[in-house]
Protein backbone atom coordinates (compact mmCIF):
# COMPACT_ATOMS: atom_id res chain seq x y z
CA UNK A 1 0.00 0.00 0.00
CA UNK A 2 2.82 2.55 0.69
CA UNK A 3 4.38 1.39 -2.47
CA UNK A 4 1.13 2.57 -4.37
CA UNK A 5 1.51 5.80 -2.52
CA UNK A 6 4.78 6.57 -3.25
CA UNK A 7 4.06 5.92 -7.44
CA UNK A 8 1.25 7.85 -7.13
CA UNK A 9 2.68 10.39 -5.66
CA UNK A 10 5.51 10.60 -8.13
CA UNK A 11 3.16 10.45 -11.25
CA UNK A 12 1.67 13.27 -9.57
CA UNK A 13 4.96 15.17 -9.54
CA UNK A 14 5.73 14.39 -12.86
CA UNK A 15 2.21 15.11 -14.49
CA UNK A 16 2.75 19.17 -12.35
CA UNK A 17 5.98 19.52 -13.47
CA UNK A 18 5.23 18.95 -17.07
CA UNK A 19 1.94 21.33 -17.23
CA UNK A 20 4.33 24.06 -15.56
CA UNK A 21 6.97 23.99 -18.34
CA UNK A 22 5.76 25.54 -21.54
CA UNK A 23 5.62 23.47 -25.38
CA UNK A 24 8.77 24.41 -27.28
CA UNK A 25 7.24 26.30 -30.88
CA UNK A 26 9.48 27.28 -33.42
CA UNK A 27 12.52 29.53 -33.03
CA UNK A 28 14.41 31.93 -35.64
CA UNK A 29 17.71 33.67 -35.45
CA UNK A 30 18.40 36.83 -37.10
CA UNK A 31 20.69 39.68 -37.42
CA UNK A 32 22.96 42.53 -38.97
CA UNK A 33 26.71 43.10 -39.33
CA UNK A 34 27.61 46.95 -39.91
CA UNK A 35 30.64 48.80 -41.05
CA UNK A 36 30.33 52.83 -40.55
CA UNK A 37 32.56 55.86 -42.04
CA UNK A 38 31.02 59.11 -39.28
CA UNK A 39 32.44 62.30 -40.43
CA UNK A 40 32.08 65.38 -37.69
CA UNK A 41 33.43 68.58 -37.60
CA UNK A 42 37.65 68.61 -38.13
CA UNK A 43 37.50 69.85 -34.03
CA UNK A 44 34.99 67.18 -32.77
CA UNK A 45 37.02 64.11 -34.47
CA UNK A 46 39.32 62.91 -31.47
CA UNK A 47 39.39 59.11 -32.49
CA UNK A 48 38.59 56.51 -35.13
CA UNK A 49 36.08 57.31 -37.44
CA UNK A 50 35.53 53.13 -38.40
CA UNK A 51 33.50 51.66 -36.40
CA UNK A 52 31.38 47.92 -36.42
CA UNK A 53 27.98 47.13 -35.27
CA UNK A 54 26.62 43.63 -34.06
CA UNK A 55 23.39 42.60 -33.90
CA UNK A 56 21.27 39.28 -33.26
CA UNK A 57 18.01 38.59 -32.05
CA UNK A 58 16.20 35.14 -30.93
CA UNK A 59 12.45 35.09 -32.23
CA UNK A 60 9.55 32.69 -31.68
CA UNK A 61 6.33 32.14 -32.27
CA UNK A 62 3.71 29.40 -32.21
CA UNK A 63 -0.17 29.09 -32.33
CA UNK A 64 -2.91 27.94 -29.74
CA UNK A 65 -6.10 25.46 -30.71
CA UNK A 66 -8.31 28.59 -30.93
CA UNK A 67 -6.43 30.01 -33.75
CA UNK A 68 -4.41 32.89 -31.23
CA UNK A 69 -1.10 32.98 -31.59
CA UNK A 70 2.02 34.41 -29.80
CA UNK A 71 5.36 35.94 -30.18
CA UNK A 72 8.56 36.47 -28.45
CA UNK A 73 11.92 38.21 -29.36
CA UNK A 74 15.13 38.40 -27.25
CA UNK A 75 17.76 40.59 -28.68
CA UNK A 76 21.42 40.58 -27.36
CA UNK A 77 23.26 44.25 -27.02
CA UNK A 78 25.96 45.67 -29.59
CA UNK A 79 28.75 44.99 -27.50
CA UNK A 80 27.37 40.87 -27.14
CA UNK A 81 27.70 41.28 -23.15
CA UNK A 82 24.12 40.82 -22.72
CA UNK A 83 20.40 40.63 -23.15
CA UNK A 84 19.35 44.52 -24.73
CA UNK A 85 15.59 44.60 -24.94
CA UNK A 86 13.22 41.38 -24.82
CA UNK A 87 9.41 41.36 -25.59
CA UNK A 88 6.45 38.73 -25.45
CA UNK A 89 2.88 38.82 -27.01
CA UNK A 90 -0.27 37.11 -27.61
CA UNK A 91 -2.26 37.85 -30.59
CA UNK A 92 -6.07 37.54 -30.10
CA UNK A 93 -7.32 36.72 -33.72
CA UNK A 94 -5.82 39.43 -35.23
CA UNK A 95 -7.66 42.10 -33.58
CA UNK A 96 -6.60 42.39 -30.20
CA UNK A 97 -3.01 42.36 -29.04
CA UNK A 98 -1.47 42.13 -25.32
CA UNK A 99 1.76 42.82 -25.34
CA UNK A 100 4.85 42.97 -22.58
CA UNK A 101 7.84 45.14 -24.00
CA UNK A 102 11.15 45.67 -21.95
CA UNK A 103 13.12 48.03 -23.92
CA UNK A 104 12.67 47.30 -27.30
CA UNK A 105 9.98 50.81 -27.54
CA UNK A 106 7.82 48.78 -30.85
CA UNK A 107 4.44 49.68 -28.88
CA UNK A 108 2.12 52.63 -27.74
CA UNK A 109 3.16 56.07 -28.53
CA UNK A 110 6.95 55.33 -28.65
CA UNK A 111 6.24 53.84 -31.85
CA UNK A 112 5.10 56.63 -33.31
CA UNK A 113 7.66 59.25 -31.99
CA UNK A 114 8.47 59.75 -36.08
CA UNK A 115 6.35 58.75 -38.52
CA UNK A 116 8.04 61.00 -41.50
CA UNK A 117 9.43 58.65 -44.75
CA UNK A 118 13.05 58.37 -44.68
CA UNK A 119 15.25 56.29 -46.76
CA UNK A 120 17.31 55.49 -43.90
CA UNK A 121 18.13 57.59 -40.85
CA UNK A 122 15.74 60.43 -39.49
CA UNK A 123 17.51 64.63 -39.13
CA UNK A 124 18.57 64.08 -35.50
CA UNK A 125 20.44 61.21 -35.99
CA UNK A 126 24.45 61.12 -35.12
CA UNK A 127 23.27 64.35 -32.77
CA UNK A 128 23.50 64.08 -28.58
CA UNK A 129 20.30 66.04 -28.46
CA UNK A 130 17.38 65.37 -30.98
CA UNK A 131 14.20 66.86 -31.54
CA UNK A 132 11.56 66.36 -28.92
CA UNK A 133 9.23 63.70 -29.30
CA UNK A 134 7.27 61.20 -27.22
CA UNK A 135 7.96 57.72 -26.03
CA UNK A 136 9.12 58.50 -22.59
CA UNK A 137 6.43 55.47 -21.01
CA UNK A 138 6.37 53.00 -23.76
CA UNK A 139 9.89 52.42 -24.29
CA UNK A 140 10.96 52.02 -20.90
CA UNK A 141 11.57 48.46 -19.51
CA UNK A 142 8.11 46.98 -18.23
CA UNK A 143 5.87 48.27 -20.29
CA UNK A 144 2.44 46.11 -20.69
CA UNK A 145 0.43 47.31 -23.85
CA UNK A 146 -2.83 46.59 -25.70
CA UNK A 147 -3.24 47.69 -28.84
CA UNK A 148 -7.31 46.56 -30.80
CA UNK A 149 -7.25 46.98 -34.76
CA UNK A 150 -9.84 46.92 -37.20
CA UNK A 151 -9.51 45.51 -40.59
CA UNK A 152 -9.27 46.71 -43.61
CA UNK A 153 -8.84 50.61 -42.67
CA UNK A 154 -6.00 49.85 -40.15
CA UNK A 155 -7.69 52.05 -37.49
CA UNK A 156 -6.56 51.08 -34.31
CA UNK A 157 -6.27 52.57 -30.50
CA UNK A 158 -3.31 51.54 -28.06
CA UNK A 159 -2.93 51.72 -24.55
CA UNK A 160 0.66 51.85 -22.77
CA UNK A 161 1.14 51.45 -18.95
CA UNK A 162 4.27 51.51 -16.65
CA UNK A 163 3.66 51.51 -13.23
CA UNK A 164 7.92 52.29 -12.48
CA UNK A 165 8.96 54.82 -14.58
CA UNK A 166 13.40 54.83 -15.30
CA UNK A 167 13.76 51.29 -14.56
CA UNK A 168 16.50 48.94 -16.15
CA UNK A 169 15.48 45.49 -17.62
CA UNK A 170 14.64 43.12 -14.51
CA UNK A 171 14.55 39.49 -14.03
CA UNK A 172 11.57 37.06 -13.17
CA UNK A 173 11.33 37.03 -9.43
CA UNK A 174 12.79 40.60 -8.71
CA UNK A 175 12.10 44.06 -8.40
CA UNK A 176 14.21 46.93 -9.88
CA UNK A 177 14.52 50.73 -8.43
CA UNK A 178 13.24 53.63 -10.71
CA UNK A 179 14.74 56.98 -10.76
CA UNK A 180 12.25 59.47 -9.42
CA UNK A 181 9.17 58.52 -11.30
CA UNK A 182 6.29 56.46 -9.60
CA UNK A 183 3.98 55.66 -13.05
CA UNK A 184 3.45 55.99 -16.39
CA UNK A 185 0.65 55.40 -19.12
CA UNK A 186 0.62 57.00 -22.66
CA UNK A 187 -2.52 56.26 -25.89
CA UNK A 188 -1.96 56.01 -29.71
CA UNK A 189 -4.76 56.54 -31.60
CA UNK A 190 -4.60 56.01 -35.51
CA UNK A 191 -7.45 57.32 -36.92
CA UNK A 192 -6.69 55.21 -40.30
CA UNK A 193 -3.24 53.51 -41.29
CA UNK A 194 -3.48 51.95 -45.14
CA UNK A 195 -0.61 50.61 -46.81
CA UNK A 196 -1.04 49.33 -49.84
CA UNK A 197 1.35 49.51 -53.37
CA UNK A 198 0.45 52.06 -54.76
CA UNK A 199 -1.13 54.10 -51.81
CA UNK A 200 -0.47 54.89 -48.19
CA UNK A 201 -2.23 57.31 -45.93
CA UNK A 202 -1.90 57.24 -42.12
CA UNK A 203 -3.36 59.83 -39.53
CA UNK A 204 -3.50 60.05 -35.96
CA UNK A 205 -2.23 61.10 -32.46
CA UNK A 206 -0.53 59.86 -29.84
CA UNK A 207 -0.34 61.36 -25.69
CA UNK A 208 1.33 60.41 -22.62
CA UNK A 209 1.62 61.27 -18.94
CA UNK A 210 4.53 60.27 -16.07
CA UNK A 211 3.23 60.78 -12.80
CA UNK A 212 5.71 61.86 -10.28
CA UNK A 213 4.80 60.74 -6.29
CA UNK A 214 7.18 63.65 -5.06
CA UNK A 215 5.90 66.98 -6.85
CA UNK A 216 4.86 69.56 -5.09
CA UNK A 217 1.44 70.12 -6.39
CA UNK A 218 0.41 66.23 -4.28
CA UNK A 219 1.81 67.54 -0.92
CA UNK A 220 -0.17 70.33 1.49
CA UNK A 221 3.52 71.19 3.27
CA UNK A 222 5.37 73.72 1.39
CA UNK A 223 8.63 73.28 2.96
CA UNK A 224 8.57 69.63 2.87
CA UNK A 225 7.52 69.47 -1.03
CA UNK A 226 10.59 71.86 -1.75
CA UNK A 227 12.48 69.59 -0.11
CA UNK A 228 11.47 66.56 -1.72
CA UNK A 229 10.90 67.39 -4.53
CA UNK A 230 14.18 69.05 -6.11
CA UNK A 231 13.55 70.32 -9.85
CA UNK A 232 10.05 68.20 -10.52
CA UNK A 233 7.28 70.53 -9.64
CA UNK A 234 4.65 68.05 -11.11
CA UNK A 235 3.89 65.56 -13.39
CA UNK A 236 5.36 64.89 -16.83
CA UNK A 237 2.91 65.07 -20.79
CA UNK A 238 3.47 65.22 -24.34
CA UNK A 239 1.74 64.77 -26.90
CA UNK A 240 1.70 64.39 -30.71
CA UNK A 241 -0.56 64.79 -34.58
CA UNK A 242 1.13 62.92 -37.45
CA UNK A 243 0.12 62.96 -41.00
CA UNK A 244 1.72 60.87 -43.26
CA UNK A 245 0.72 60.32 -47.37
CA UNK A 246 2.06 57.76 -49.92
CA UNK A 247 1.70 57.91 -54.15
CA UNK A 248 3.68 55.85 -56.08
CA UNK A 249 7.42 56.73 -55.50
CA UNK A 250 6.36 59.71 -53.79
CA UNK A 251 5.84 60.24 -49.83
CA UNK A 252 5.42 63.32 -47.41
CA UNK A 253 4.69 63.66 -43.76
CA UNK A 254 4.25 65.86 -41.22
CA UNK A 255 4.54 65.65 -37.20
CA UNK A 256 4.07 68.09 -34.39
CA UNK A 257 4.99 67.48 -30.68
CA UNK A 258 4.74 69.40 -27.74
CA UNK A 259 5.95 68.47 -24.36
CA UNK A 260 5.74 69.48 -20.57
CA UNK A 261 8.62 68.02 -18.51
CA UNK A 262 6.91 69.24 -15.20
CA UNK A 263 10.29 70.93 -13.98
CA UNK A 264 11.00 73.73 -11.86
CA UNK A 265 13.05 76.50 -13.90
CA UNK A 266 14.74 76.01 -17.42
CA UNK A 267 12.74 74.36 -19.81
CA UNK A 268 9.03 75.32 -19.14
CA UNK A 269 8.07 73.30 -22.27
CA UNK A 270 9.31 72.10 -26.11
CA UNK A 271 7.01 72.72 -29.09
CA UNK A 272 8.55 70.78 -32.23
CA UNK A 273 7.54 69.98 -35.97
CA UNK A 274 9.62 68.23 -38.27
CA UNK A 275 8.45 67.32 -42.35
CA UNK A 276 10.21 65.20 -44.80
CA UNK A 277 9.44 63.67 -48.50
CA UNK A 278 11.36 60.67 -49.80
CA UNK A 279 11.32 59.01 -53.61
CA UNK A 280 12.06 55.05 -53.70
CA UNK A 281 12.86 53.97 -57.06
CA UNK A 282 11.84 50.44 -57.63
CA UNK A 283 12.68 48.03 -54.75
CA UNK A 284 16.91 49.32 -54.44
CA UNK A 285 16.71 52.92 -54.38
CA UNK A 286 15.20 55.12 -51.67
CA UNK A 287 16.39 58.82 -50.82
CA UNK A 288 14.54 61.17 -48.42
CA UNK A 289 15.22 64.63 -47.27
CA UNK A 290 13.72 66.63 -44.04
CA UNK A 291 13.44 69.67 -41.86
CA UNK A 292 12.82 70.51 -38.11
CA UNK A 293 12.52 72.84 -35.66
CA UNK A 294 12.46 72.46 -31.91
CA UNK A 295 11.06 75.74 -29.80
CA UNK A 296 12.90 75.64 -26.05
CA UNK A 297 10.42 77.57 -23.85
CA UNK A 298 12.59 78.24 -21.04
CA UNK A 299 11.91 80.21 -17.47
CA UNK A 300 15.27 81.87 -17.58
CA UNK A 301 18.23 83.18 -20.31
CA UNK A 302 20.40 80.82 -22.07
CA UNK A 303 22.67 83.65 -23.52
CA UNK A 304 24.36 86.18 -21.52
CA UNK A 305 24.83 88.42 -24.09
CA UNK A 306 21.56 89.11 -25.38
CA UNK A 307 20.73 93.08 -24.74
CA UNK A 308 17.06 92.66 -23.41
CA UNK A 309 17.94 91.85 -19.83
CA UNK A 310 15.16 91.76 -16.74
CA UNK A 311 16.69 95.07 -14.93
CA UNK A 312 16.00 93.00 -11.25
CA UNK A 313 17.08 89.87 -12.39
CA UNK A 314 20.24 90.51 -14.89
CA UNK A 315 18.78 88.27 -17.30
CA UNK A 316 15.97 87.93 -20.50
CA UNK A 317 13.24 85.60 -18.60
CA UNK A 318 10.82 83.32 -20.85
CA UNK A 319 13.39 83.15 -23.19
CA UNK A 320 12.51 81.02 -26.61
CA UNK A 321 15.37 79.23 -28.52
CA UNK A 322 15.10 77.19 -31.78
CA UNK A 323 17.24 74.39 -32.46
CA UNK A 324 17.04 73.78 -36.68
CA UNK A 325 17.58 70.40 -38.06
CA UNK A 326 18.19 69.38 -41.74
CA UNK A 327 18.96 66.11 -43.32
CA UNK A 328 19.36 63.81 -46.39
CA UNK A 329 19.48 60.29 -47.00
CA UNK A 330 19.89 57.76 -49.54
CA UNK A 331 19.77 53.78 -48.84
CA UNK A 332 20.44 51.00 -51.57
CA UNK A 333 19.20 47.54 -51.11
CA UNK A 334 20.35 44.87 -52.65
CA UNK A 335 19.04 41.50 -51.09
CA UNK A 336 20.83 41.09 -47.57
CA UNK A 337 23.23 43.74 -48.78
CA UNK A 338 22.43 47.55 -47.99
CA UNK A 339 24.92 50.75 -48.83
CA UNK A 340 23.41 53.75 -46.77
CA UNK A 341 24.45 57.25 -46.48
CA UNK A 342 23.30 59.70 -44.25
CA UNK A 343 24.13 63.82 -43.65
CA UNK A 344 22.24 66.14 -40.97
CA UNK A 345 22.90 69.24 -39.38
CA UNK A 346 21.42 71.42 -36.28
CA UNK A 347 21.98 74.79 -34.99
CA UNK A 348 21.26 75.45 -31.55
CA UNK A 349 21.36 72.29 -30.57
CA UNK A 350 19.28 71.26 -27.49
CA UNK A 351 18.27 74.46 -27.14
CA UNK A 352 21.33 76.35 -26.51
CA UNK A 353 23.15 78.87 -28.58
CA UNK A 354 26.33 76.97 -29.57
CA UNK A 355 27.02 79.07 -32.80
CA UNK A 356 30.62 79.69 -30.92
CA UNK A 357 31.31 76.36 -30.32
CA UNK A 358 31.60 75.49 -33.81
CA UNK A 359 33.54 78.79 -35.06
CA UNK A 360 30.04 80.40 -36.35
CA UNK A 361 29.39 76.88 -38.14
CA UNK A 362 26.18 74.51 -37.38
CA UNK A 363 26.87 71.02 -35.86
CA UNK A 364 27.31 68.87 -38.94
CA UNK A 365 27.49 64.60 -38.98
CA UNK A 366 27.82 62.39 -42.28
CA UNK A 367 28.14 58.55 -42.07
CA UNK A 368 28.79 56.07 -44.80
CA UNK A 369 27.21 52.13 -43.68
CA UNK A 370 27.39 48.89 -45.22
CA UNK A 371 25.29 46.26 -43.70
CA UNK A 372 24.88 42.66 -44.07
CA UNK A 373 21.86 40.27 -42.73
CA UNK A 374 21.60 36.69 -42.09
Amino acid sequence: MNKLKIVGLSALAGTLASLSAAQAGTVSVSGTMEMSWVNLPTHKVTGQQLGQKKNISFSGSGEFANGWSYGIMHAMTDDMTGQSSSSMNLNMGGIATLAYDSGTGGYGANAVDNVVPIAWEEIDYGFATGLTDVGAVSKTHGVVNFTVTAPVAGTSLSISYANRMGTSANADGSTAVGTGAEQGFDVRLDLWNVNSTWFDIRTGMAAEKVTHKNCRNDMSNAAWATATCGAQKGNAYAGTIYQTLGIGPLSAGFQATYKDPGTSGGIENNQAWVAGVALTIGSALSFSCGKGVDEYYYSDNQDATQVNVNASSGFNAWERTHASYRGCSAAGNWGPLALKYVQNSVDNQGGTHDSSANNGDSNKFSEINLSMAF
